[in-house]
């Protein structure tokens, strides 16, 4: 007990609120009765025993009469504290204060009158015991009623007053001495109740603060709780949880009070985080924390609240217990519900293509080399194809990249419900779409498991109102035994679907090593293409065309040949393809067509020149421009120039852009390779087109297919333009163009493919 300085104690309690004091002096009264019961016995010891050694037998009324009185008043205070401790009796703390007062001041009074009466009848022997003995109860009934100062007080003047009247009325010196030891005793009795009733205040005041304080602490830890997903937690030595937020419990479908004195495993059982994946991982680096002292930090459990799943983020640090080696667990946790959504979320869109839905080009990469290192320890065995849409470029050039998003978002869906567990397609970026085959037989299974890939978009795709015909065209590697690279994988499979498109679409094509050996001079003549192709390493070659009423030459069809010094002649489908890929497709177009100009400048001028421009030349902003330039350059007039475009080129709005200003220039135009586009010959019939041409596998074709070719003939004319047909080649096949109606022919009938200087010798022949 902390003893403190009057002062200290007298300025605290004038402090005290007039609510405060009746507090103050409830808790003291009720201290008080507390020690009562025992102080009672005390007091009953004490009269048996004078009763039987100091007040005589022959004391007449007075040893028949005191023991009586003190013994009722002990029995007395006894019942009443017993009663009150028990609830057996509701007193009001002023009742109960004057039942104190009035006991202790009686009983001391009682003491001060026997001492009064006896001190003059005994013997020393009887006045040394006599006096023990008072000395004693008056001490012990001092302690019992230190608590409340008033009544310390009372009780120590009604023990010695009477009882230093008594030493004073006694003869001798001894009784003086006596006296005033008695005066110094009670004086410091009554000193030492002041302060003791003094602490109890000077405590009650700490306790006060303290509870103030923790009322507060309280106040901002369940506001905290309340309005947040943080909470604090607490454990015991024992790791058994002393401290569970109502919010957590009460948000765990559970009761606060019964969750108190839980270990980790109980809590957690309850919220079943041993059935949820990571569960156990989470507790357990919990446990190696706290079996290592060591504090952890922001470890993510799963819970299961109310049937739903959420996440909660603990963290702690262990604190020094009693003993040495006890510590209590301290720390804080948040639901983190939320915000683990969010980041699955993120990791998912991080995973899979945003338009689709399918797995994305990195997730296919992950699994796609986590595939291969299994089957070198499995033997399972791969494949791997390559899908690319047919004709996708189109879609989004006429109708738009809104519409090839709905068509994407429709094949993935398509390609989606075809794959099973075995097999991962995924979307690798613009309209390529890739397949895994983790676990497969043979090439014949690939084969058919891809060519339900391609059935599924057999049926036209809608879209906005607009059907639209979409296929596929596919590569694929089955690499069987072959331990090869995900780089080597994925390689085989692009050069397999390259020479898939190039053989025409909605084709599945194998790898095969050819293919490498194409892709190889591919990137020489893409390297030669960037380096610069000069307009001396360009050759033309001229076709002749036949008017079939004259027999007469009209025309010639230039055919370009690159003499590249690495590989030879290179014929211009090739390396115009490639300069297309390059972005190169303007510049060496312009050279061929300045060199066309050049040829056509020595021909005679009735002789139109025909020369295929691509679809990157037609979309060219310059175009019409240089087309101007080099005509004016060798004064040939637009009338001679005929450009020969494919279906496909005239498509997209700059390709048609460029068509119309080369019309308004004056040059011709022809429909070049009629019947392998995808376009309709009425889709083109908006264009300034003049005339057609056939392509060999419709006018080449058996006489039984002729009436299908007089058709188309019949169809040109009636759109006002003129039918060149191409690969005639006899004399029976001649006869048939003129009887179809067809105006120009053109084949070996007509001539091979000549150099400029055989042609102008022909010329020269005709106009001699």
């Amino acid at each position: 007990m902390v003893f403190e300085p009057r002062s200290h104690l007298l300025s605290q309690s004038r402090a005290l609120t007039a609510a405060q004091r009746r507090d103050v002096r409830s808790r003291q009264i009720a201290v008080s009765f507390s020690v009562l019961p025992w102080a009672a016995v005390v007091h009953l010891l004490t009269v048996i025993g004078l009763s039987i050694y100091v007040i005589p037998s022959d004391g007449g009324f007075l040893a028949r009469a005191w023991p009586i009185v003190a013994g009722t008043l002990g029995l007395v205070g006894a019942y009443v504290g017993f009663a009150i401790k028990r609830g057996t009796i509701v007193a009001s703390d002023r009742l109960g204060y004057r039942f104190l007062i009035i006991e202790f001041a009686a009983v001391g009074l009682l003491y001060s009158v026997l001492a009064t009466l006896l001190y003059p009848i005994l013997d020393d022997v009887g006045d040394l015991v006599l006096t023990a003995a008072l000395a004693a109860i008056v001490g012990a009934g001092t302690l019992a009623t230190a608590m409340l100062r008033s009544l310390g007080v009372t009780w120590v003047l009604a023990s010695t007053v009477v009882l230093g009247v008594a030493f004073w009325l006694q003869p001798g010196p001894e009784f003086g001495r006596i006296l005033a030891s008695l005066a110094v005793y009670g004086c410091a009795l009554i000193g030492g109740a002041v302060v003791v009733s003094g602490n109890l205040e000077a405590r009650y005041l700490a306790e006060r603060s303290a509870a103030a304080q923790g009322a507060v602490a309280q106040m901002l830890l369940d506001d905290f709780e309340g309005n947040a997903a943080d909470f604090v937690w607490e454990t015991d030595r024992k790791g058994k949880f002393s401290r569970i937020p109502t919010k957590l419990a009460m948000g765990g479908g559970l009761d606060p009070d019964s969750l108190l004195g839980l270990s980790w495993q109980e809590l957690f059982t309850e919220l079943g985080t041993f059935e949820l994946a990571g569960g156990i991982d989470a507790l357990s680096e919990i446990e190696r924390a706290r079996q290592s002292k060591g504090a952890f930090a922001d470890i993510v459990i799963p819970v299961r609240v109310n049937s739903d799943m959420r996440w909660w983020k603990l963290s702690g640090r262990p604190t020094p217990g009693l003993a040495p080696d006890e510590l209590m667990w301290r720390g804080v946790g948040s639901d983190i519900t939320g915000v683990k959504a969010q980041s699955d979320e993120i990791v998912r869109m991080g995973k899979v293509d945003a338009l689709t839905g399918m797995p994305n080009r990195h997730t296919f990469w992950t699994e796609l080399e986590r595939s291969i290192r299994e089957s070198r320890q499995s033997r399972n065995r791969l494949a791997l194809a390559v899908l690319d849409l047919d004709n996708f470029k189109s879609v989004n050039d006429t109708l738009g990249h809104s519409i090839g998003d709905e068509v994407l978002m429709a094949v993935g869906a398509r390609f989606s419900a075809v794959a099973d567990e075995s097999q991962l397609c995924a979307r690798l970026g613009g309209d390529e779409f890739a397949i895994l085959f983790r676990d497969i037989d043979d090439y014949e299974s690939v084969r058919t498991l891809l060519q339900s890939y391609a059935d599924s978009l057999r049926e036209p795709i809608s879209v906005s109102g607009t059907r639209l015909e979409i296929g596929c065209s596919i590569g694929f590697h089955f690499p069987g035994d072959e331990r090869l690279s995900i780089d080597d994988l994925m390689v085989a499979a692009d050069l397999a679907l390259y020479a898939a498109k190039e053989s025409g679409r909605g084709t599945i094509l194998q790898y095969r090593h050819s293919m490498q050996l194409v892709a190889a001079r591919r990137a020489n003549l893409l390297e030669d293409i960037g380096n610069g192709v000069s307009a001396s390493d360009i050759e033309l070659r001229f076709l002749p065309q036949r008017d079939v009423a004259t027999h007469a030459i009209v025309a010639v069809e230039c055919e370009a040949t690159w003499r590249n010094p690495r590989l030879g002649t290179v014929p211009a489908a090739e390396f115009m393809g490639i300069a297309e890929d390059a972005g190169l497709a303007s510049v060496l177009g312009a050279t061929v067509f300045e060199l066309a100009c050049g040829a056509a400048s020595r021909m005679p001028d009735d002789i139109r020149v025909a020369i295929t421009v691509s679809a990157r030349e037609l979309e060219s902003d310059s175009f019409v421009e240089h087309l101007a330039a080099a005509l004016d350059r060798w004064g040939i007039p637009p009338r001679r120039i005929e450009l020969q475009l494919t279906e496909s080129s005239a498509i997209s709005d700059r390709a048609k852009a460029g068509i119309r200003g080369a019309a308004r220039l004056g040059a011709s135009l022809t429909v070049d390779e009629f019947g392998t586009g995808f376009s309709s010959l009425a889709s083109l019939s908006g264009l300034p087109f003049t005339r057609v041409r056939v392509d060999q596998s419709f006018s080449g074709a058996v006489p039984g297919q002729w009436p299908i070719l007089a058709a188309v003939v019949t169809l040109v004319d009636s759109l006002g333009m003129e039918t060149v047909m191409l690969g005639v080649d006899s004399e029976e096949e001649l006869s048939a163009a003129a009887e179809m109606g067809a105006r120009t022919v053109q084949g070996r009938i007509v001539g091979d493919a000549m150099a400029l200087d055989d042609l102008m010798r022909i010329f020269s022949v005709i106009h001699d």
